[in-house]
């Protein structure tokens, strides 16, 4: 397999990324020459998205194919910001419990299967070397990669014998349409790089987060050595590891980076003063010892009977709406239930986030989302007690060991080098200056796709046209169902896919997800699985045109996808009915338990089976539809290939249901003591 030398890897991270790339092969010439009848799929960068998907393809190719996976940064190969080697240290632990962090929704003991039985531990610090995984423990990020790795690495061995993987390093520069696919540009790392063109049948953006948000007080100081402009980037760790043990650190910003920023400095050894400061001052909460997940459902908020949903009937609407369904649970300050209530509100509320954003106008909803940015983060999650708890302890203090930690509600105004460039002095709007020895920029990431300086999407942008800003939101970019993206004059990309979080405003405008849960594990997992069966999908019908003429939105209800083929096929009465009756059975009955076994099967023999039996069921009832309805050989051909994929797509949007989680039935099933309610 061709892949870039990593320069400046760690050996134990190099261990890893090798155990990847020696279950892969190249069957090309290194500038991407491929075999003749080979596909290829490339997706930009290897982050936690990237290699998801990848491994999602992996698993379900059955056709000659190429994988490559581009990444610019090795430090963030496998995990992207949030779990790379280079943005984390052995103290950084996912928010999320690790019954909870599978790749495969339809696997929910995967992870812990490899956590307990699989993974090499030879590299783990000896706090975790020894440690038993559960349903309920709390997971370092550094192990979640690692995960991501051998999982990629498991999936390419498992791979059908011509599907194959190649990695590469370089930094793509450009992605441009050339007659049925794409040409994606990208440059080797180092300096003296050279320019490669990589011709792809589809292309999938990996690409992450853009570039952190730099506020216009900071502009006196970005260049100084004592502000931290991104507290995730390659060399932040070494950064935080110079901060002086007693000097004062200011955090701008109060959401999950701002927790993650007082667990670095704490690593590196500090104990001075921390500040965290935000205009609202904004915390999120820490969850109860003996936390569990649940899934509410509630009443439809009374405001959203207004005839004009305005900004002022909104935020009054939304605050008497929240008053009454805390007295009507009873919910007692500092209760175990108040730590938790507010994100389980805003699960509830998601369907009607949904409508609400349908009903307003676009300026209004860009502006709630802008003013209310900080609320609307710290209240749709708290943090699991390794995370929050390590704050909250030096928020309070305790006897010989002081207070560390304050938070600070104020607007920022300005910031400039003092004392030779030693210190910086902060000035407020309304309350004295205040000089400190750093600053750490935790105010997040940029989302506005139309005005970037990453130079890849300024061009899919703004010079090509191949994608346009998320229109509600103005978060992120606009995407089909599946994640396609949609060109500038609205027409929808044939082979152009992204996944992450350049999607976290149509997760807002379509399923109404808020806060961190639109980048979250689960929200990413979905999007890898549909986008990966998608691009197959069209890879297997690129010569079948009809394919390709399925509405958006009907995989969702077999009763409204049988009604669809069967109106394609016939408008006659009750030829009709008779038609769309035997559709709707045979699609409940066998063909969608027929793929939910094919998509849940653990290895490719597995798969293969579970792949012939469809097929060959499918092959029987086309038959059996066109002796009974007096249907053409190409009739009844297409309307099993129809079916199959519109059942396929149900299958696997179903899988990534979160009101539908797949159920335990591994040894951690007595674990898992509560299921989610249909009420509250």
């Amino acid at each position: 397999m061709q892949h870039t030398p990593m320069q400046d890897t760690p050996s134990q991270d190099r261990g890893m990324a090798d155990m990847a790339m020696q279950a892969s092969s190249m069957r090309h010439d290194p500038m991407g020459g491929a075999d003749p009848g080979t596909r290829r799929v490339t997706i930009v960068g290897a982050g936690f998205s990237g290699t998801l998907t990848a491994t999602r393809l992996l698993h379900f190719a059955d056709t000659p194919l190429e994988i490559c996976l581009i990444e610019r940064e090795e430090g963030y190969r496998y995990g992207g910001v949030a779990f790379g080697w280079a943005s984390t240290n052995w103290e950084h632990m996912l928010n999320i419990q690790a019954g909870r962090i599978t790749l495969r929704r339809e696997r929910p003991e995967d992870f812990l299967e490899w956590a307990n039985e699989e993974a090499d531990r030879s590299a783990w610090p000896q706090k975790w070397q020894y440690h038993t995984f559960g349903v309920a423990c709390v997971v370092p990020r550094r192990i979640f990669r690692q995960y991501l790795a051998e999982r990629l690495r498991d999936a390419a061995a498992d791979a059908h014998t011509e599907v194959t993987l190649r990695e590469l390093t370089g930094e793509v520069i450009g992605v441009h349409r050339q007659g049925d696919g794409y040409v994606v540009k990208y440059a080797d790392a180092g300096e003296q790089a050279g320019v490669h063109e990589l011709p792809s049948d589809q292309v999938i953006l990996a690409t992450g987060h853009l570039s952190p948000v730099q506020a216009p007080f900071y502009h006196r100081i970005k260049e100084c050595d004592r502000f931290l402009a991104d507290p995730y980037a390659p060399g932040a760790q070494d950064w935080f590891q110079a901060v002086g043990a007693e000097e004062s650190v200011l955090v701008t910003g109060s959401a999950l980076s701002a927790f993650d920023t007082v667990i670095s400095l704490i690593h590196a050894g500090h104990r001075g003063r921390i500040l965290i400061c935000s205009r609202g001052g904004h915390m999120h909460g820490t969850y109860p010892v003996d936390h569990e997940h649940d899934i509410w459902q509630a009443r439809r908020p009374p405001f959203l009977d207004a005839k004009k949903l305005t900004p002022d009937v909104v935020v009054e609407g939304i605050k008497a709406e929240y008053a009454h369904l805390r007295t009507e649970h009873g919910v007692e300050p500092g209760s175990a239930l108040d730590a938790v209530f507010p994100e389980r509100v805003m699960k509830a509320w998601e369907p009607y986030v949904i409508e609400l954003i349908s009903r307003m106008d676009a300026r209004d909803v860009r502006m709630l989302l802008d003013k209310y940015k900080s609320l609307i983060v710290t209240s749709r999650t708290s943090t699991v007690r390794e995370i929050g708890g390590v704050v909250r302890s030096r928020m309070r203090g305790y006897n010989g060991a002081p207070k560390t930690v304050d938070v600070l509600s104020a607007g920022i105004q300005d910031m400039r080098p003092v004392e030779d460039g030693t210190k910086i002095r902060v000035v407020f709007a309304g309350q004295p200056d205040i000089v400190v020895d750093r600053v750490v920029n935790c105010l997040g990431n940029r989302t506005d796709y139309e005005r970037t300086d990453h130079p890849l999407w300024h061009g899919l942008v703004n010079a090509h046209g191949y994608a346009q800003p998320q229109t509600k939101t103005h978060r992120g970019i606009e995407v089909g169902a599946h994640g396609q993206l949609i060109a500038a004059d609205g027409t929808v990309a044939s082979g152009l896919f992204g996944v992450g979080p350049m999607r976290q405003g149509d997760e807002t405008t379509r399923r109404g997800r808020l806060g961190a849960f639109v980048f979250s594990i689960g929200t990413l997992r979905n999007q890898c699985f549909d986008t990966a069966m998608e691009v197959l999908r069209r890879l297997g019908s690129a010569s079948d045109e009809e394919q390709m003429d399925i509405p958006d939105g009907i995989h969702h209800c077999l009763i409204r996808s049988s009604d669809w083929i069967a109106a394609d096929l016939t408008t006659e009465e009750p030829q009709a009915t008779r038609l769309r009756e035997r559709l709707q059975s045979y699609a409940k009955d066998n063909v969608y338990p027929n793929a939910v076994n094919y998509l849940q099967a653990q290895d490719r023999t597995e798969r293969r089976k579970y792949r012939a039996i469809l097929d060959d069921d499918l092959a029987d009832f086309g038959a059996a539809l066109a002796r009974e309805f007096g249907l053409t050989p190409q009739q009844a051909r297409r309307t099993v290939s129809l079916l199959a994929t519109l059942v396929q797509k149900h299958a696997v949007h179903t899988l990534c249901d979160i009101t539908k989680l797949a159920g335990w039935d591994s040894q951690y099933a007595g674990q898992v003591t509560h299921a989610p309610k249909k009420g509250v």
